[in-house]
């Protein structure tokens, strides 16, 4: 019998338009990115083709109980730290900006989404005592403060603005709207980056543990492939929150993307047929997240493209989760 595995997604980072469309083809403000989280399937026996002969050629003894144990802990904790930040009190950071960047850009503000309470949140977003270094725990949890401090400096920053554009009596060209606006942008900032680093530290903790995880496992490559891809995906959210998105970064992003997908489809595949048809489903939908990146690319990341971008990177995620509800059945 195939031993359980545990298959996990990364938080993919997926492009929000701004608030209104306003139908033009030029090159529309940067939008934010906005944070979902597709949730793992159970661990279950792998209906795999258990083959030893499927299986990759791995190097050193196969993890210990203890090891595994250690892993799933960690892979828990990874969800549980992407699945917090999905949460609204967290992504209405990105609809704030999304919003003022329209407002700059059309002079309409969308309302102040609600704030929520970020405590029961922040608690879940905790290192485990004893799974990241001292020095890692206390930099996690100032991350978290960072985020919540400047999601309280961007929400009162909008309520001004909120109550500049809706005050007719006040003449001056816009200067005090812009200055608003470049305040929640200049907190936003802050926000993403204090995000990121959080995220990356974890993200670079779970992927320490794939090895683990995979041990011997004949579908290996194409799981660690998938894991790139969604990285990528993520990648590309986060250049294109910038008012001027890094033209060369994101050649490497499609360069890389091309590479995995080339990888993550190059034959054997063993696994039953249905197990491979939800596998090649979603590397159909990635491909399109990759023209369409490529288009934007040519032609500028107007809002069509971006809603391109949305549909591919949600396609992907809702394919690859059939991939591994069929990998890993109930």
């Amino acid at each position: 019998m195939m031993k359980k595995l545990y298959i996990w997604l990364a938080c993919l980072g997926v492009l929000c338009l701004a608030a209104c469309d306003s139908g033009s083809k030029e090159e529309a403000p940067a939008s934010s990115a906005k944070t979902e989280q597709a949730q793992p399937a159970p661990a279950a026996e792998a209906s795999v083709v258990a083959d030893a002969g499927n299986a990759p050629q791995e190097l050193g003894p196969p993890p210990t109980r203890e090891q595994l144990d250690a892993a799933d802990a960690l892979v828990a904790f990874y969800n549980t730290a992407a699945s917090a930040l999905a949460n609204p009190y967290y992504t209405h950071a990105d609809v704030m900006m999304g919003n003022v960047r329209y407002y700059l850009h059309e002079w309409m503000l969308a309302p102040r989404p609600d704030g929520g309470d970020g405590k029961p949140l922040a608690a879940r977003l905790a290192a485990p005592k004893g799974m990241f270094s001292e020095d890692e725990s206390r930099a996690m949890a100032q991350w978290v403060e960072d985020m919540r401090q400047s999601l309280d400096s961007m929400r009162a920053d909008y309520r001004s603005l909120e109550r500049y554009v809706k005050d007719q009596s006040i003449r001056d060209d816009g200067v005090k709207g812009k200055a608003l606006a470049a305040n929640i942008e200049k907190t936003y900032e802050r926000f993403s980056a204090a995000r990121s680093s959080y995220m990356g530290t974890v993200e670079a903790r779970a992927a320490s543990v794939e090895e683990v995880l995979l041990y011997g496992h004949p579908l290996k490559r194409q799981i660690l492939e998938a894991r790139k891809v969604f990285g990528l995906f993520s990648r590309t959210a986060g250049l294109l929150t910038a008012q001027k998105p890094d033209r060369e970064a994101l050649e490497q992003v499609k360069t890389k993307l091309e590479a995995s997908l080339a990888d993550a489809g190059r034959p054997p595949f063993p696994a039953s047929p249905d197990v491979e048809r939800a596998y090649r489903e979603f590397l159909k939908q990635a491909a399109e997240f990759k023209d369409a990146l490529a288009k934007g690319l040519d032609e500028g990341f107007y809002n069509p493209v971006r809603e391109d971008l949305n549909n591919a990177a949600a396609g992907s995620r809702q394919a690859y989760n059939v991939f591994v509800r069929e990998a890993n059945p109930e």
